[in-house]
């Protein structure tokens, strides 16, 4: 995505032009109560609709975040360096409330600690409000929040869909050290052919590409892909018999030089007719990226600082 430096005043003039994945304008009224909407349409960049309370303070009274996908998916949070916490309410496409909950700033020092907040039923927006809201209206699963037109009619851009032996998988990129860090910690569930892709810049062997299951509550494939995308091996592999005290020892390992490692439900490669039962590629096996995601991923951070 090209990245435009606009003067100031054209900024403030443009609104959602500056920012073709924010919406400024819309609102939405929960209990009789009505509150103006940053509204999050895409996953990249530092407005990300995966982030929305990045190192951010409170919310004004009257304020609030909308995310919106095109499509129901299991949905789940960071706190990210939040300064103060947000009430959450999960939404289907027309604004029913599936579930509420809170997502608190983390204090500790190890930041995989963080739990996060995720759905417990796949919807298609998160509507983040002041601390304390829902309690004040008693917002609670089953009620409907009123979204303004602008809202409704806004077009979410889809997750990136890369292909995988010619399957179609939904994939969240992690080309960050960070991000590789944590990976799907703390997620319960993940919808149907959706995944996660890390990113290197480069090849790397073991064991800089070895992988452990500490806070991970899904049981996985982690598959690793060579630098022309060709698939070494994938590993089935279990969650830990207690993911927040155990699984910190190396599960997941390339058994050759790779690039992207793709995690999937269990089982998934060897449903596909993919791999057999030691996880080794039965065919070769390829993965197709889009060019959104082969740009990122060439910018990727590196595996160790």
């Amino acid at each position: 995505m090209k990245r435009w430096i606009l003067p100031a005043v054209a900024v403030l003039l443009a609104g959602a032009i500056a920012w073709p994945f924010i919406f400024g304008g819309g609102t939405v009224e929960v209990k009789g109560k009505s509150f103006v909407v940053e509204h999050r349409l895409l996953d990249d960049g530092p407005m990300s609709r995966l982030a929305p309370t990045r190192n951010r303070g409170a919310l004004a009274a009257g304020s609030s975040i909308l995310c919106s996908w095109d499509r129901d998916r299991y949905l789940y949070f960071w706190s990210d360096g939040a300064k103060a916490a947000f009430d959450v309410a999960f939404l289907d496409a027309a604004g029913k409330v599936l579930q509420v909950g809170r997502l608190r700033p983390f204090s500790g020092r190890d930041f995989c600690d963080d739990a996060g907040l995720a759905s417990t039923v796949e919807a298609r927006r998160a509507l983040f409000l002041p601390e304390g809201t829902t309690d004040d209206v008693r917002l609670a699963a089953g009620d409907t929040v009123s979204l303004s037109s602008d809202l409704t009619g806004a077009k979410p851009e889809p997750m990136p869909v890369i292909k995988v032996g010619g399957l179609e998988v939904r994939a969240e990129l992690v080309e960050t050290y960070r991000g590789r860090q944590r990976g799907l910690m703390h997620r319960p569930m993940m919808s149907k052919d959706e995944g996660m892709l890390f990113a290197y810049p480069k090849e790397q062997s073991s064991p800089y590409l070895s992988f452990y299951m500490r806070h991970t509550l899904m049981p996985l494939d982690i598959a690793f892909f060579d630098g022309k995308g060709r698939l070494v091996n994938a590993v089935p592999t279990e969650r830990a018999a207690n993911p927040a005290t155990e699984g910190s020892g190396i599960h997941s390992a390339a058994q050759g030089p790779a690039r992207f490692v793709l995690e999937m439900p269990i089982g998934w490669f060897r449903e596909k007719g993919l791999t057999d039962d030691k996880g080794k590629p039965v065919k070769e096996v390829s993965m197709e990226l889009p060019d959104i995601l082969r740009a990122r991923a060439d910018k990727a951070e590196s595996s160790s600082r």
